[in-house]
């Protein structure tokens, strides 16, 4: 018997957080935080399975969604082993920091009085406990239980972002694959994702993208020439493009993509500018080049002509000739580097703002993307009224696979069980969906957050 519970958000892209049992042994896949909650409503719910003895806590990959309450999960489960791949644990500690910081500031200027959910001591004191693995070996997870089994376990490349992988467990009572965030496709630095070769048991599959229609007839390589045609006419007309970037992953593949297109000559020789904590996430790129897939395995952020962002910015007289700035937040949060920007291109006619990601509703750039030229525009409620010249535009570089991509996947795995996570309910009926009008054999299960899955076995 193999028990899957989701003790975070299941049925959206939120605190991912699973609790996974199998012959007498408990693992608890990711310790995210949900990114649209704040205080304790971001935390999965340690309390359902705080009486668990969870012998090891397996992180996919160090996006806060699945990384970010990891420092709680300790203090509920103090003796479980913490396991991710190399990378990963190079980056976790100077993520989890940093999160402190930001909540930090959170809580003086918007008085949550919950925050931080942890402090820079705890992520200290906690760090040496991380176990970091390659990804081309098998390991085992020794139980502490008398009865427990110990299991054997695999973490596969994802694509996504540096250090990610898909986590593969071997259990008495069948296999599993967790996708975590996986993307079948290259990008700029990271390559596609690696998966197991051979049936599973029991797959537990993101589906992000599984209400995007279009996703799947998208073409990299058309995005990419559609982002050098309007960059080059923006920057003709004298203006800058602002892009918005999260700091983690998204920042380091718009750099080295577009550093790559002015030598190819593609975009404009106009100086590309950064800032913000993507800078130092961009040296761990850099540092951890050596003992990653990479694309370009020579290639350093740190050697290309990128300059940082002057200290007076905000100011505005580095806009006085064209440029590229690539700046956190992707979202453009309130305060931040690239909301600060936007207040001061938006009115301009000859500037750019460029988006190359998600965007949630309730985010100052989901306005700003979906402004138009003459309106005024409130970047958030009560904010100042901004007229709106400059031009505006989206463009798709999707780090998550599409879903044409993920059925192939599942064809390929032949999973007994394929259990639907890491997307909206939309999006996972439709894999649903698909499956059945395919007819694969393969039985679905949409998971809902706090309800537990039991999976019989035939040796059961």
């Amino acid at each position: 018997m193999i028990s899957v519970l989701p003790i975070g958000t299941s049925r959206d892209v939120g605190d991912s957080a699973y609790l996974i049992e199998a012959d007498g042994t408990s693992i608890l896949l990711d310790a995210g935080v949900h990114p649209r909650q704040e205080g304790k409503d971001s935390l999965p719910n340690y309390d359902l399975i705080k009486d668990v003895d969870v012998e090891a806590i397996m992180v996919s990959h160090c996006h806060l969604d699945h990384l970010g309450s990891l420092p709680v999960a300790l203090s509920y489960f103090p003796h479980a082993r913490v396991m991710m791949t190399d990378a990963s644990a190079t980056l976790a500690p100077v993520l989890l920091a940093h999160s402190v910081r930001v909540m930090e500031r959170i809580r003086d200027e918007e008085g949550i009085a919950e925050y931080p959910l942890y402090s820079r001591t705890d992520v200290e004191a906690m760090t040496y406990i991380f176990q970091g693995f390659r990804t081309d070996k098998s390991f085992p997870i020794y139980s502490d239980l008398a009865k427990g089994a110990d299991f054997q376990a695999r973490f596969y490349d994802a694509g996504h972002i540096l250090g990610a992988a898909g986590i593969y467990l071997e259990t008495p009572s069948g296999n599993i694959f967790y996708t975590g965030d996986t993307t079948a496709h290259d990008q700029e630095i990271i390559p596609k994702a690696e998966y197991p070769e051979g049936k599973v048991d029991v797959l537990i599959s993101e589906c992000t993208l599984g209400a995007d229609e279009m996703a799947e007839h998208r073409s990299r390589r058309e995005e990419k020439a559609r982002f050098a045609s309007a960059a080059t006419a923006v920057i003709e007309r004298g203006g800058s493009v602002l892009i918005p970037a999260f700091s983690m992953g998204r920042t380091q593949e718009i750099l080295a993509m577009i550093h790559a297109m002015r030598e190819q000559g593609t975009v404009p020789d106009v100086d590309i500018y950064t800032a913000g904590f993507g800078e130092v996430l961009s040296e761990l790129y850099d540092r951890t080049a050596t003992r990653t897939r990479r694309m370009d395995p020579d290639m350093r952020l740190r050697e290309l002509d990128i300059r940082p962002l002057p200290q007076n910015c905000t100011k505005g007289a580095h806009l006085n000739r064209p440029s590229i700035i690539v700046v956190s937040s992707g979202m453009m949060a309130e305060h931040t580097m690239s909301f600060r920007m936007a207040e001061k291109m938006l009115p301009y006619d000859h500037h750019g703002i460029f988006f190359v990601g998600y965007i949630d509703p309730a985010m100052p750039g989901h306005r700003v993307v979906n402004a138009h030229k003459g309106q005024i525009l409130r970047m958030t409620e009560g904010g100042r009224a901004i007229p709106v010249a400059c031009r505006i535009e989206r463009f798709h570089f999707s780090a998550h696979s599409n879903r044409k991509q993920l059925m192939t996947m599942i064809e390929n795995l032949k999973p007994r069980w394929t259990l639907l996570v890491h997307g909206e309910l939309e999006a996972a009926r439709w894999f649903e969906q698909e499956i059945k009008r395919q007819n694969l054999p393969t039985e679905v299960l949409i998971l809902e957050e706090n309800k537990k899955v039991l999976l019989q076995t035939q040796e059961d």
